[in-house]
């Protein structure tokens, strides 16, 4: 893990990547301000896709695997390249190679997603301290749907529960595109394959967006199929690439 995680802070890609997914929800604070609507500090945080169009939310989500094999997760296919590969294999054994590749792009995947949103909920409350501006829903009653309710009741519970989900989903695309690089040990095939999977799961119908977004009229009916299918595939496919890479591939 100590070579893994000097590698991401020696490398300028991977430092420019980290500043990236920081700054992109940053770039949604000042879309909101120029709107010079004083918003509630949780509807103009990031996850509540306040701003029109939704594009830093888009630009960020939707391409979350690609920037997290960039950052950290595709380090196999430099130890690869290199031969690197080999000798930490001959030091760790070929099934801690594999886990420590997962476990880290989980956890640097799952921090770097915690830290961009901390600031920018930072942000959101300096910015739009004295807002009250809730976008018109609350002039919506659902009393169906416990979430909604709830959130509405309890706005910055909601965004602190959409957050966790959010940085677990991040952390699991990180560890996607580590297993699938491990897999391939090729970046065109790796990072095609891990945004194919990805972006299948957001095209659908109940797509994997919609647990990013808090404030909808979807509730744990609709939530919680969709999180536990979703996660369900990425641990059926990082499984199922550890067996194999650490019992039957000789390279």
């Amino acid at each position: 893990m100590k070579s893994h995680l000097y590698r991401i802070s020696k490398s300028k890609l991977s430092l420019l990547i980290f500043c990236i997914v920081l700054l992109i929800p940053c770039i949604d604070i000042f879309l909101l301000l120029s709107t010079h609507t004083m918003y509630h500090p949780a509807f103009a945080f990031f996850l509540s896709g306040t701003s029109r169009g939704h594009a830093a939310q888009s630009l960020l989500l939707w391409f979350l695997p690609l920037y997290f094999l960039l950052l950290c997760s595709d380090d196999s296919i430099q130890d690869y390249k290199t031969g690197y590969r080999y000798i930490l294999i001959s030091k760790v054994g070929k099934t801690k190679y594999c886990l420590e590749k997962i476990f880290t792009s989980f956890i640097v995947s799952f921090l770097t997603m915690f830290l961009s949103l901390v600031i920018n909920f930072i942000l959101a409350k300096i910015f739009f301290f004295n807002g009250s501006f809730k976008n018109d829903l609350d002039q919506i009653s659902l009393p169906d749907n416990f979430l909604y309710t709830v959130s509405m009741d309890h706005p910055y519970l909601a965004i602190m529960f959409f957050s966790i989900i959010c940085c677990i989903l991040a952390g699991f695309s990180g560890a996607l595109g580590a297993s699938i690089s491990l897999f391939f040990l090729n970046k065109k095939y790796a990072y095609t394959t891990c945004f194919f999977i990805w972006f299948t799961l957001v095209l659908k119908k109940e797509s994997l967006m919609y647990l990013f977004q808090p404030f909808t009229e979807y509730g744990f009916d609709v939530f919680l199929p969709i999180f536990i299918f979703s996660v369900s595939v990425f641990l059926l496919i990082i499984i199922i690439i550890t067996i194999y890479e650490a019992k039957f591939n000789e390279n």
